[in-house]
């Protein structure tokens, strides 16, 4: 799921989405897997799935503030982390409101 990432926007619908979202528990273990090894690239990815998920309604299994400000400290200056964080901060702040 990490690779296909760039699809973890609103206004998608696709059997891709729908694998995704049927099972968030799956995806918080592999993002929990993902820091634990210090891959935060790989972790900021499919936080953005957990984001999509928690924005269209549904329960992430983590709390996902603390999990972006975590990978944004330690992820390192890359771009694309910062900008799957970025959407993914964005995606859950619109699932707050």
């Amino acid at each position: 799921m990490a690779k296909l990432s760039p699809l973890a926007v609103p206004g998608l619908d696709s059997p891709v989405h729908e694998a995704a979202l049927r099972d968030l528990r799956a995806l918080g273990r592999g993002t929990v897997r993902a820091m634990l090894r210090r891959d935060y690239r790989t972790a900021a990815r499919i936080a953005r799935w957990l984001a999509l998920g928690q924005a269209r309604g549904l329960e992430p299994p983590l709390r996902l503030a603390p999990l972006f400000r975590q990978i944004r400290l330690f992820g390192g200056p890359g771009a694309r982390t910062a900008l799957d964080v970025r959407i993914g901060e964005r995606l859950a702040v619109e699932a707050e409101r």
